[in-house]
């Protein structure tokens, strides 16, 4: 009795060891990175605290299923179209957390989301101006990743003026992880 389920586990072994050593890798069964014109972003109003300024972006996905991931250039602009704060640094932040990158698979439907912080404090800016600089405008820019995301959003009103942006990677969900 006890050779009869050796021969059945070795002759199971044999049925099953085929079909796992010819089934596809895992990486052919990933969806393509995303491309620009099946992606839209979304911009949330800006919130400020403490003398700091936070936004967070929503990357939704109107196409078919596809990967995105890495961290965005982010660049707000004045009315004149002059770049504000456009020195991007990758840390936790007063608002968001820090978390890793991550290759995000986006569903159709699906949205993934980056966080965005700044000074707005205007010691920060002296001895130059005892003012913020009024922002209309941001762009959000994947450089380097996996897909392709560029947008400009207009109506944008933030007012950056600590010198850098502190931008979360892209990670899932409609909204980046909140710090603490």
């Amino acid at each position: 009795m006890h050779t009869g389920r050796t021969l059945s586990a070795i002759g199971l072994f044999c049925l099953i060891f085929p079909a796992l050593s010819t089934s596809p890798t895992s990486a052919a069964r990933l969806p393509p990175p995303c491309v620009q014109n099946q992606l839209m972003i979304l911009a949330s109003g800006t919130q400020g605290f403490a003398g700091t300024g936070a936004m967070a972006f929503v990357i939704a996905n109107r196409g078919a299923s596809c990967r995105i991931g890495g961290y965005p250039q982010v660049k707000f602009f004045n009315a004149k179209g002059v770049a504000v704060d456009h020195r991007d640094i990758h840390e936790s932040s007063m608002v968001f957390a820090e978390p890793r990158s991550v290759t995000v698979t986006l569903a159709h439907g699906g949205a993934a989301s980056l966080g965005v912080t700044w000074s707005d404090n205007t010691v920060n800016n002296l001895p130059y101006n005892t003012t913020c600089p009024t922002t209309v405008s941001v762009s959000v820019v994947l450089i380097h990743g996996v897909g392709h995301l560029s947008g400009l959003l207009q109506v944008v009103s933030a007012r950056p003026c600590g010198g850098v942006l502190v931008v979360t990677p892209i990670e899932p969900g409609a909204w980046p992880r909140q710090n603490g």
